[in-house]
């Protein structure tokens, strides 16, 4: 039930609006310019939650984080308890290198920041 609770309590986080930020300090969820699936807030909530771990063709989603105490990721996450229990996505260094590995596998999602999208991936979600 503690693990329900904490999930049910981080997916609630993310879905709330986030403030009113700077151009320069929003994100991109972006994906592989292959994918052309919409995706909301709640669909990349469940991803990045691993609740929902294919993408619509049978594909493994392979969801990447940033590294602990940047901005973005203390942006994305809010919350960093919202893993617990549940194996949590890949953690690369920097927005190139997931921007970098976004356009290069096209099971990826990550998110960056809005100022950092270029043609080599597509925007599913701006956050804010």
């Amino acid at each position: 039930m503690r693990r329900a609770s904490i999930l049910f309590c981080t997916a609630m986080a993310l879905l709330m609006p986030a403030p009113a930020v700077p151009e320069e300090h929003a994100l991109a969820i972006v994906v592989h310019p292959a994918r052309t699936a919409a995706l909301g807030i709640e669909d990349v909530a469940h991803i990045f939650l691993r609740k929902r771990r294919f993408w619509d063709d049978g594909a493994p989603i392979v969801a990447l984080n940033r590294e602990p105490g940047t901005a973005a990721r203390a942006a994305f996450s809010r919350n960093h308890k919202y893993f617990d229990g549940v194996f949590p996505p890949t953690v690369l260094s920097s927005c190139i290198a997931v921007k970098r590995y976004v356009a290069a596998d096209r099971n990826a999602i990550g998110y960056i920041d809005l100022s950092e999208v270029d043609d080599s991936v597509r925007v599913v979600l701006k956050l804010e």
